[in-house]
């Protein structure tokens, strides 16, 4: 099962759900999911250099919690710098045990 969550702009893909989440389950993991996107939104810093730019970056998280990125597609100027942000975002907390191992993101994101 696929489903999209969309906070702003940035477009997280969560993938590998067999079943559907309990309500509490799915609060955790949008929580989660939100301070993920904020740590990387703050990672990413100013988005006016990218107007008008795309990348689509698929990210894999590692047992430390942080994310590792797998590959990029889009403009490389902002996939470069889309990489930056998603491996550097620290201070991650553990995902609740729903959350799912790849992300797929779009960029840029909304400041």
């Amino acid at each position: 099962m696929t489903r999209w969550i969309r906070f702003s702009t940035l477009a997280i893909l969560l993938t590998g759900c067999s079943h559907a989440p309990s309500n509490v389950a799915d609060r955790e993991t949008k929580a989660y999911l939100h301070h993920v996107q904020s740590a990387i939104t703050h990672n990413f810093g100013d988005t006016r250099h990218y107007a008008g730019k795309r990348c689509l970056v698929t990210a894999q998280r590692r047992a430390d919690g942080r994310y590792s990125v797998l590959r990029t597609e889009g403009d490389e100027a902002l996939c470069l710098k889309a990489w930056q942000s998603v491996s550097g975002a620290r201070n991650l907390p553990l995902p609740p045990k729903n959350a799912p191992e790849q992300l797929m993101i779009a960029f840029p994101p909304a400041n």
